[in-house]
């Protein structure tokens, strides 16, 4: 843009306003900067610890949830919407890193969906203690991360990955079984069979998920080079 072209602006909208577009397309930079995402992600794990942690030290009770709410929660729901609408329209650095990550995250969301289903429809977690809860939701956690990393490197998604996808769920992990903990052992989220226990951490765990399916597309550039020349469902990366 030449002198000329800055002049005629000016005379048209004015140096305030040449000044707000200039604001307004800067806010927009920021805003669509990917460690601007990890500032707010942080910053949004960070209001969801101090929440729950503020809930957990509090009696006063809160509506109970049913059986038909756990077993419909809306974690299932978005697993299959995310599953079958965002994953195939998640765009990567190379078609060979789509294609990497679309599958483990496929995998990874089918682990928790499957495994989170058959926690809850057998129903045992209804006649625990606090302590039998907790330990079993974690057991629960454990068991889906070694399934869905297990499951990944069966199909051939390269290690560097899993081992970079663990390193980016380690905060997300540490957060969940930290909340977990809270909950079971707060007043707060006493009810019958712990229905509302188990409802509550579905929804943290719900947030835990799309989380991790946001952060893939940093994972994937703080790879490099490490990729190049393999092969995968045949996309190689160049």
């Amino acid at each position: 843009m030449g002198f000329s072209d800055i002049r005629q602006l000016i005379d048209e909208y004015g140096v305030l306003g040449i000044l707000s577009i200039v604001a307004i397309f800067s806010i927009v930079s920021i805003v669509k900067s990917r460690w601007f995402g990890d500032i707010l992600s942080n910053f949004y794990t960070s209001i969801i610890k101090r929440f729950m942690r503020s809930k957990t030290k509090t009696s006063k009770p809160i509506k109970d949830a049913t059986e038909s709410d756990v077993l419909n929660h809306d974690i299932f729901n978005y697993v299959d919407y995310w599953t079958i609408s965002k994953l195939p329209a998640l765009q990567l650095s190379t078609v060979y890193r789509t294609v990497v990550f679309r599958k483990y995250l496929t995998i990874f969301l089918a682990s928790y969906k499957k495994k989170i289903y058959n926690y809850i429809d057998c129903k045992n977690y209804q006649d625990m203690d606090q302590a039998e809860l907790s330990t079993s939701l974690l057991n629960l956690l454990n068991i889906i991360i070694y399934d869905y990393e297990k499951e990944a490197n069966d199909v051939g998604i390269p290690q560097i990955v899993i081992d970079k996808m663990r390193v980016k769920n380690n905060s997300n992990i540490s957060l969940t079984i930290d909340l977990i903990e809270g909950i079971c052992s707060s007043q707060f989220y006493e009810s019958t069979k712990n229905l509302l226990k188990i409802y509550s951490i579905l929804n943290i765990i719900l947030s835990i998920l799309e989380s991790t399916i946001s952060g893939s597309e940093a994972v994937c550039d703080s790879i490099n080079g490490k990729l190049s020349g393999n092969t995968f469902e045949g996309k190689i990366e160049p």
